[in-house]
């Protein structure tokens, strides 16, 4: 990539740029630049085009393209925060799981794929990687498309699950934040962290579904967490249960059986907990 090709700019180049970008959009769609451009789709398609090829614009996805400020330099090495292209790939949606857990620093580990969940069943795929960044689209049940919050990626606001419903999903799913351990781990740094005990409660019923009581309740038990009232409710709603879930459902269906909590503990205390002595 050249000085000349980055710099020189047409009449309908710089007038998208410019409009844009006094918008504060980095991300937009060719539906967006077709009305700055009040042009027909076969003139705005070439503007695209000739603004990707001299370094201007990314494609992110069909119909979707990222602007390259001038701090990336002429080869272009920069990306735009991983969280902010998600906020423009589905909607509604909200960063969820592993990336939620990792943003509200209840595990230490830095997950490389980008976690989106949304009520959307329209995509083609459930996995796509864009500028080298891995994103996984995980569709939820309507009711359970709850719990979320803004924050801001610096100016731009992006929707990502609180803290609570981020525990939430880690127990009903936790294959999509590393497994049981991290969703262990998280109820710990949560509970240091002083989560809204009666939030978290509420949202581990109105997800509707048994297996996230057991897991809470049994993880909350191992890691002595001072919530007895707590305990003995869920305890005594889950006790009519006669099926038995297993702990980790990413885990092969072994280990003994807890009637306590009705769960086949396919995973060993220690491998559970071991990290706590670290």
């Amino acid at each position: 990539m050249t000085l000349t090709n980055t710099k020189t700019l047409s009449g309908r180049e710089t007038k998208l740029l410019a409009t844009l970008s006094s918008q504060g959009k980095i991300i937009f769609s060719s539906a967006e630049a077709k009305e700055v451009l009040k042009e027909e789709t076969c003139y705005v398609k070439q503007v695209l085009y000739n603004l990707k090829t001299k370094g201007w614009l990314k494609r992110l996805e069909r119909g979707k393209y990222l602007i390259v400020p001038l701090e990336a330099g002429l080869e272009g090495e920069w990306s735009e925060e991983p969280f902010v292209i998600a906020s423009h790939l589905v909607k509604p949606y909200a960063i969820s799981y592993w990336s939620a857990l990792n943003f509200w620093q209840f595990t230490e580990q830095i997950p490389r794929t980008i976690f989106i969940s949304s009520p959307t069943q329209s995509r083609k795929y459930s996995e796509k990687e864009i500028l080298g960044i891995p994103f996984k689209f995980v569709v939820v049940k309507k009711e359970k498309f709850f719990g979320i919050t803004k924050i801001w990626i610096g100016s731009h606001k992006v929707c990502i699950t609180d803290e609570e419903k981020t525990l939430i999903d880690c127990l009903d799913h936790p294959e999509y934040c590393g497994g049981i351990v991290e969703a262990c781990k998280g109820l710990w740094n949560g509970y240091k962290e002083g989560i809204d005990w009666s939030k978290l409660s509420d949202y581990a019923y109105r997800i509707g579904k048994k297996a996230v009581l057991k897991r809470l309740g049994y993880l909350a038990e191992l890691l002595e967490l001072p919530i007895p009232d707590y305990l003995s409710k869920w305890r005594d709603d889950i006790s009519s249960s006669s099926s038995y879930e297993k702990l980790d459902p990413t885990l092969p269906k072994k280990g003994r059986y807890i009637s306590r909590w009705k769960l086949q503990l396919n995973i060993e205390k220690y491998d559970l907990i071991n990290w706590k002595a670290e």
